[in-house]
């Protein structure tokens, strides 16, 4: 690879960053006690925790912090997540992931499969929020909506856990050079001119 290609592009700055990981961090401990919460055998989970009692205060808390990560972000990241009509082309390809194409309509900052996964986040992440918010008093509400409470807090958690995977998968060993950008910041050039051409592009532009 040149030197050109090898240059490092500042893709987050530190504020992303920080956004990102909490909302992660976040959201992976209150799948994982909440699965200890729903099955027998991830009991071990609460155990650890100091018991079931001690492990629902910490749900709770970290749900709490869940749910401010996730207003933040939306507000931080809901602009460069807006679909655009090059998405549908982008989805109908299979954004190169599925099979070899070289008919890619080029991408601003995120893709069509990141912004999928962030409007998910948002909405079923707004669900749980609600949701958990009537199963923490369920008393005070009629029991139909307790009910569908817990089903509904139940589902959106299997939805975003499944995203959850896809995402860390793709961030990961599915998109080498990806997961520098929420740990360093920065990406190669070679990486941009891949995954996000127009954005560097315009960002060029305005340095020159």
């Amino acid at each position: 690879m040149s030197n050109h290609s090898a240059e490092m592009i500042k893709v987050t700055d530190g504020i992303e960053r920080i956004a990102h990981w909490i909302l992660a961090a976040t959201c992976l401990f209150c799948l994982l006690t909440g699965l200890g919460f729903m099955f027998h055998s991830w009991s071990g989970i609460p155990n650890m925790l100091g018991g079931y009692y001690a492990a629902l205060w910490m749900h709770i808390f970290s749900g709490l912090a869940f749910a401010a990560s996730l207003i933040y972000g939306f507000f931080m990241w809901k602009k460069d997540c807006a679909f655009e009509a090059d998405d549908a082309k982008w989805i109908l390809n299979g954004g190169g992931y599925l099979w070899p194409t070289t008919n890619l309509p080029p991408v601003y900052k995120y893709n069509a499969g990141q912004k999928a996964f962030f409007w998910c986040i948002v909405a079923f992440g707004a669900l749980i929020v609600l949701t958990g918010l009537v199963m923490w008093n369920a008393d005070s509400f009629a029991h139909v909506v307790a009910r569908w409470a817990f089903t509904l807090h139940a589902m959106s958690a299997m939805v975003i856990g499944s995203f959850f995977v896809v995402h860390f998968y793709l961030g990961t060993i599915g998109n080498p050079g990806t997961v520098s950008a929420m740990f360093t910041g920065k990406c190669s050039k070679a990486w941009c001119q891949t995954h996000c051409p127009r954005w560097l592009e315009e960002k060029e532009k305005k340095v020159a």
